[in-house]
């Protein structure tokens, strides 16, 4: 304790002697015209501690604490940073200070470095070489995601059918599981074909006079078809023989009005429809002596019109999910509720069939859209992630009409009570004719003009637009005038119907099924490979759009990607193995066919370099080293410019931290084409971004010797050999040497820049930074590398024989004074350099400084100024006692400014 209340009395009694010492410096104030000065009057003296903490903006730029050095990010180089730089060349050492070159609160240390070399470089470039850009992935490529592909066997089929038979033409269209293809037909007619090879397996024939067929409905199954006429008739047929089961007159509904909709519940024994006058059935299959049925009203048309209806359904879908996802939707707790979506022209009813007796409304929702518009209901299952390991299976209901579609997320609470929640509602500039489902990620709307937008859900953005006016859509029209019937329906269901489609634009388990006037279309999303294929397929050869995709996959900005793995691990090397054949092919198709045989050297080289960059950056994105260092390095060594063209593309990604091990073949050529060509700064700057582990050591030393390329130097010493002092001692000698050639007048340009890299190494070892191109020395390294620079600035014996004491401390004193000091104050500031070299030291150097500096009388006033307001700042840190100077060393400060 007495220790410390000694040591507060000695500062006392310094501040003291610095109040007397500052009161004798200052000039008889009718020395100076406050007037002529422009010196304001001071209505009270400052004090000592407020002019030591005074905002200073001179050493705010060059004072940086350990909090803005520490864990700085490592930025990119940036050429144009070095437009507006001061002149590095000047014969004074404090015209390349880090004043003048480096704002240290804004800009990391990498920076500040490579503005002092910038100039050099350019000096050293050749002029005939073009920077090599690096490929910039700005634009997101989604490609091209829809197949569509015509159903030829069918369509031709059907063409027969109308020219050769009475069948009539087609009029609907349903698709059971991707496994039967139903069409009905104007004449009555139903056509079952096999899906996976296109072939008729049933012609179901009825009565003329039900009319034509206007609707189609599977059941689960696919053992059971519902088939809707246009005069109101209704008829059941067993798929598997082509045998009538049921027929079901048109007395159990509205008279004179046509069937719209039909379809099955996941119960095969209930289905529901509708018909022209808007009103909505449920229908009961029963069995007992004969097969039978039971209807009833669920709806009534004179309450508003019912357009479309859309049961729940819980069927596999085994192409789409997994295994437990499809057990999840079979035993789904909704399943028994029979879940039902209804939509009139202003709303969307939500209802729950527990029973024939039991109906419950669940949900009403408002429908806006114009009067040409219909309103679609679809249903999807999506996965709701609950936590890491647990997932559940909800469904959801896009409601669609005019220019938005709304969707919710229907949610099991207990018993018959669900939570109904609005999750998203999308608007765009076109009405919507259509909507269908392709996963639960992407949709597909269809608008008036019968063009197809691919739309991704969670974003919203539109990722493809299609136009299908070539397929001849049918449309229903005649069914929803009920012109079969005379005509009996409204004025809206007629003018809305004009644009109907909903059975003959229909999706089944990601597929969507269209129905023209002669032909059979199949519209689906190619998979991942598919996509990238399209490109480079059929002679196109677009490599760098493939690859482009690829790379948008394989950062996860491509939506509506089908085909991959869960498992990002796999999902990531499928992606890359197909970028890796890709560059092979693209560097196969460049070189022997996109080779200019003839002309220019010029155009040969800009060949290479628009090759090159592309194939190094994907190698860099799938961390393929070995295809960089291997096949592309062995291609390109096969012609002399090749081979320089290819060494020159590596340096932007080794100056951007793109890689830093390169293979030593290749390290090899790149130091020996960059010494033939004289890029010593660029070569230099790359050797820093390296691992040293990977470097050929004696090589680097020997040539970075010969050609003085200190800042590696600095770097391998310090990285390689953990030694902070040797190359130090190198510069140190060569700016003595230097100093002594002109005459004691300064320094060489070369020598400036070489000297302050010296400090700039002196001040990230000291704060415990990396040299050059920042990252943190690991604590035991910092706390050697800071001692270690200490011991060598406080070295005493001189390197000659009658020469001056502390000679490696002067040499950086008279090099420049001001930046030396500069670089103590960010080390005195910095709370680890303060816990890791320990009071006595830090004791003994700031005496060694006072002491050398006053006995060499080469230092100016100035210089001895920097000192003392280096020292005083210390001083006057609170708390912070950790310098003990003594008072006889400030006398001679005195006694030396006074002069």
């Amino acid at each position: 304790m007495s220790d410390f209340v000694g040591e507060n009395q000695k500062v006392s009694s310094l501040s003291k002697d610095i109040d007397s010492l500052l009161d004798e410096c200052d000039l008889p104030s009718s020395s100076i015209d406050d007037l002529l000065f422009d010196i304001p009057a001071l209505t009270a003296l400052p004090s000592l501690e407020s002019i030591l903490h005074e905002h200073d903006p001179t050493l705010d730029n060059l004072s940086l604490s350990s909090a803005t050095t520490q864990n700085q990010p490592l930025q990119q180089y940036d050429e144009r940073s070095t437009q507006n730089l001061p002149n590095l060349h000047s014969l004074h050492p404090s015209s390349a200070s880090f004043d003048s070159l480096l704002d240290i609160s804004n800009q990391p240390l990498d920076n500040y470095i490579l503005k002092i070399h910038h100039q050099q470089q350019q000096d050293a470039a050749s002029g005939d070489e073009l920077f090599v850009e690096i490929p910039k992935h700005n634009q997101i490529n989604h490609g091209s995601l829809l197949k569509i592909i015509e159903l030829q066997t069918i369509s031709n089929q059907l063409i027969l059918c109308m020219e050769r038979t009475n069948y009539g033409n087609p009029t609907t269209i349903d698709v059971s599981a991707n496994r039967l293809i139903g069409i009905g037909t104007s004449k009555s007619v139903v056509l079952l074909f096999e899906h996976h090879n296109q072939t008729l397996k049933h012609c179901l024939n009825s009565d003329i006079t039900n009319g034509a067929v206007s609707a189609l409905n599977f059941n689960s199954d696919s053992t059971r078809i519902l088939v809707g006429y246009a005069r109101g008739r209704i008829q059941m047929y067993d798929c598997s023989n082509g045998k009538i089961l049921r027929r079901i007159n048109s007395d159990i509904h509205a008279p004179d009005t046509a069937i719209l909709n039909i379809k099955f519940t996941h119960d095969p024994t209930a289905a529901l429809f509708s018909d022209s006058g808007g009103s909505v059935y449920v229908l009961q299959f029963t069995r007992s002596f004969k097969r039978g049925y039971e209807s009833k009203c669920l709806f009534s048309g004179s309450r508003g019109e019912v357009c479309t209806i859309e049961p729940l359904l819980f069927n596999r879908q085994s192409e789409l999910l997994t295994t437990d996802t499809n057990e999840k939707i079979e035993q789904h707790p909704l399943k028994s509720m029979y879940l039902v979506a209804l939509a009139t022209f202003t709303k969307v009813f939500l209802l729950a069939l527990k029973s024939q007796s039991n109906v419950k409304i669940l949900h009403v929702q408002r429908l806006i859209g114009s009067n040409t518009t219909l309103p679609i209901l679809k249903w999807q299952f999506i996965i709701v992630k609950i936590s890491d390991e647990i997932n559940c299976v909800n469904p959801v209901l896009a409601a669609v009409r005019g220019k938005q579609c709304t969707f919710f997320q229907i949610q099991h609470e207990r018993d018959d009570e669900v939570q109904l929640t609005q999750i998203k509602q999308i608007n765009v500039d076109y009405d919507i004719k259509s909507f269908c489902w392709l996963n639960a990620r992407t949709f597909i709307l269809f608008d008036m003009s019968e063009r197809a937008h691919v739309i991704d859900q969670r974003s919203a953005d539109q990722l493809e637009c299609l136009s299908l006016s070539h397929c001849e859509l049918i449309y229903n029209t005649i069914f929803f005038k009920s012109l079969a019937t005379g005509g009996n329906v409204s004025s809206a269901f007629a003018l809305a119907g004009q644009n109907a489609c909903y059975q003959t634009l229909i999706s089944n388990q990601g597929r969507i099924f269209l129905l023209g006037t002669h032909m059979l279309f199949e519209i689906r999303l190619r998979d991942w490979s598919e996509r990238i294929d399209y490109y480079i397929e059929n002679d196109k050869h677009q490599y760098d759009q493939a690859l482009e995709l690829a790379y948008s996959m394989l950062v996860g900005k491509a939506k509506g990607l089908t085909g991959l793995s869960i498992d990002p691990l796999k999902r990531r090397q499928c992606i890359s193995d197909c970028m890796v054949s890709l560059l092979q092919s693209y560097l196969k198709y460049s070189l022997n066919h996109e080779c200019p045989q003839s002309g220019k050297i010029d155009v040969l080289k800009q060949h290479y370099r628009n090759v090159l960059p592309r194939s190094i950056d994907y190698c860099l994105l799938i961390d393929r080293l070995d295809l960089l260092f291997g096949l592309i390095y062995d291609l390109f060594s096969k012609d002399s410019i090749a081979h320089g063209i290819y060494l020159q593309c590596l340096e932007p990604y080794i100056l951007t931290n793109r890689f830093d091990t390169i293979s030593p073949i290749v390290l090899k050529d790149f130091i020996n084409y960059y010494v033939e060509n004289n890029h010593l700064n660029q070569l230099e700057n790359c050797l820093n971004r390296l691992d040293v582990s990977c470097l050929d050591l004696d090589q680097i030393i020997q040539i970075t010797r010969k050609h003085e390329l200190y800042m590696t130097l600095l770097h391998i010493y310090s990285e390689a050999f953990k030694d902070f002092t040797t190359i130090l001692k190198e510069i140190l000698e060569k700016l003595e040497d230097d100093f002594a050639r002109n005459n004691g007048t300064g320094y060489s340009s070369k020598m400036i820049a070489i000297g302050n890299q010296a400090l700039v190494f002196l001040q990230t070892t000291l704060i415990g930074d990396i040299y050059p191109y920042g990252g943190r020395l690991s604590p035991d390294l910092a706390h050697y590398g800071r001692n270690q620079i200490i011991d060598f600035l406080s070295y005493l014996h001189p390197r000659q024989t009658g020469g001056l004491l502390y000679t490696n401390l002067r040499v950086f004193l008279h090099f420049n004074t001001r930046d030396f000091f500069n670089l103590l104050t960010m080390a005195f500031d910095n709370e680890e350099f303060l816990h890791d070299v320990d009071t006595s030291k830090r004791r003994a150097f700031c005496d060694i400084l006072l002491r050398v500096m006053v006995d060499d009388v080469q230092f100016s006033s100035n210089q001895i100024s920097i000192l003392f307001n280096f020292l005083s700042r210390q001083l006057a840190k609170v708390g912070q006692q950790h310098i003990f100077v003594q008072g006889m060393l400030f006398e001679q400060v005195r006694i030396f400014i006074r002069r």
